[in-house]
């Protein structure tokens, strides 16, 4: 319609209710051309121009001229947009400063991201590249009358390209660049008759790594994914349109999940990091809890021999002789990261016309996995400190716990060196000049103690994000298009999303240290078999959140 259009009412009752107001028209055709961009801003195909809010669409054509690639790409060209990754593996979307910043497996993200109309959650849609798209369009504003819930903000709906049933195409791209990067996409599009039609694209992607590791001269931060769509579509009649879309996403490779940071050095050691310039230092190693844990200091307050302390929290810390290199693309680790993200998507679409109305059904079902870890000091820490307390703990594990009798008192308490044995053959198994092993982060909580641990000449200190998740929403629409000024749509959705884990990790050798000196102590004063105390690691875990929405919403309109 290109009349002016009121809006006489619009209601809409939602699992978290949400006001949607009309606002300033912003018809942006970012290609330049004359072409109608067809969007479905409204929940049904308008005119780009024809609609009343404040969106834009960017056709295959303005992707690829303006060179658009992935979502980052996207804040380059519209307004008050922008895009983050966060450091636990996630993303988030910001438009007009409306953004998500919370941590967490509950928390709501502000901008609704959807595909083809259908919601997505906790989706790896930002690890690949935009391939064989229709358009993608950007709603800013409140949208939670059409969209529903997470939709503060606005909406990203990535609106793939469907199959054409009248000719056969192909199209196939290859590109390399430094760092021996790699990039492949291709298309075919076959018809078979006159009413079906098979569309198949895919994408690979593979890069050395942009970082250089002086800890082994290796190069991290590589990529190595592919994505996989095929689409089909059925046309038995004029007024029905059955589309079914399947897609799979994968990519494992040594990608850091949050770049290298600045830091300006806190000399003192309580804040680790001080805010008034933006320097390449490394913390203050003596202001985390593994070092605090496992200082002289706490083991004295605790009533256990100073010596066992790994060091001073008022002497020098790991990272005090370490030089951080000035170069964000250069680090020295001796813990290479690791990243895998997985996913895949199935959807059905029926579009019925009867008449002057159209009832349209969607259904889309959507499983994701992302594991990443990385030491998160990216540093080398120095052992140099841990020499009187490994000395020490070897000899216990030796002989025992001294008893400072004099003879014929016993010198050792009897059988207290099966309380320090397992620490030393768990952390420290070629003594203590030997490798130091750090406990292995897995689902199953297993560590050093259990035997999983990694080991290294120097100490290790490293991460893991890890969740896994299910979803799946159906949602159906009643639109429709009178000769007269009346106009209407009403609809329904209901979604379901459940994550079965969402784990932090965080894994060091003063930790695991910390813990087994601790519980040896604890267990041997209060006359108990030989334990360490709690996990083997610090993990923060969600067994399982479940979400489920349901919401109704219409509009109902009049042109003159």
């Amino acid at each position: 319609m290109n009349k002016k259009a009121y809006w006489l009412a619009s209601a809409v009752v939602m699992a978290l209710p949400q006001v949607s107001n009309a606002q300033e028209v912003i018809a942006e055709e970012p290609d330049g051309g004359d072409n109608v961009i067809v969007v479905t801003a409204q929940r049904q195909a308008q005119s780009l121009q024809d609609v009343p809010i404040a969106v834009s669409a960017f056709s295959a054509e303005a992707l690829e001229s303006q060179q658009i690639e992935n979502a980052s790409d996207l804040q380059l060209t519209l307004p008050n947009v922008s895009f983050s990754k966060g450091n636990f593996t996630s993303a988030s979307f910001t438009i007009r400063g409306v953004g998500d910043l919370c941590v967490g497996v509950t928390c709501d993200a502000a901008t609704a991201i959807h595909v083809n109309g259908s919601p997505l959650f906790g989706t790896r849609l930002f690890e690949t590249e935009y391939f064989d798209l229709e358009r993608i369009e950007v709603l800013r504003g409140p949208q939670g009358t059409l969209f529903g819930r997470n939709a503060t903000s606005g909406v990203v709906n990535v609106v793939t390209a469907k199959p054409k049933l009248s000719r056969f195409e192909a199209e196939a791209q290859f590109e390399y660049g430094n760092f021996n990067s790699i990039e492949a996409r291709g298309m075919v599009n076959v018809p078979i008759g006159d009413m079906i039609g098979v569309r198949l694209a895919g994408i690979y992607v593979n890069r050395d790594g942009y970082t250089t590791n002086l800890y082994d001269g290796s190069d991290i931060d590589a990529r190595d994914l592919y994505a996989l769509r095929g689409s089909l579509r059925f046309e038995p009649g004029p007024d029905t349109t059955i589309d079914l879309m399947g897609y799979y996403f994968r990519e494992k490779d040594t990608r850091l999940r949050n770049q290298k940071q600045t830091c300006q050095r806190d000399p003192l050691g309580v804040l680790g990091c001080l805010n008034n310039r933006r320097d390449f230092d490394t913390t203050n190693a003596n202001s985390t809890v593994g070092a605090t844990l496992s200082s002289s200091e706490f083991f004295a307050i605790q009533g256990i021999p100073a010596v066992l302390g790994l060091g001073s929290l008022y002497g020098p810390d790991g990272f005090s002789g370490f030089q951080e290199p000035g170069d964000v693309r250069v680090v020295n680790t001796a813990y290479t990261p690791f990243y895998f993200a997985e996913e895949l998507q199935v959807q059905a679409r029926l579009e019925q016309k009867f008449g002057a109305m159209t009832l349209t059904a969607t259904g889309i079902y959507q499983d994701t996995e992302v594991d990443s870890r990385q030491d998160y000091f990216l540093g080398i820490q120095s052992r140099a400190g841990f020499a009187p307390a490994l000395n020490t703990l070897d000899f216990f594990a030796a002989n025992g716990l001294p008893t400072g009798l004099a003879p014929p008192a016993p010198a050792f308490i009897p059988g207290s060196s099966a309380y320090f044995s397992p620490i030393a053959g768990a952390l420290i198994p070629d003594g203590p000049q030997g490798v130091l092993c750090t406990s292995d982060n897995d689902d199953g909580s297993r560590g050093a103690f259990e035997g999983n641990s990694l080991c290294s000449e120097t100490p290790l200190s490293f991460d893991r994000s890890s969740e896994q998740r299910e979803s799946w929403s159906g949602e159906l629409i009643l639109t429709s298009d009178f000769d007269g000024p009346f106009n209407f749509l009403l609809g329904g959705i209901y979604a379901k999303s459940k994550t079965t884990d969402n784990s932090y990790y965080v894994n060091s050798f003063a930790l695991d240290y910390a813990s087994a000196v601790l519980g040896s102590f604890g267990s041997l004063s209060g006359g108990l078999p030989p334990s360490y105390f709690a996990t083997s690691m610090y993990r923060n875990n969600s067994l399982e959140s479940n979400l489920e929405s349901y919401g109704i919403f219409g509009e109902v309109c009049s042109a003159t």
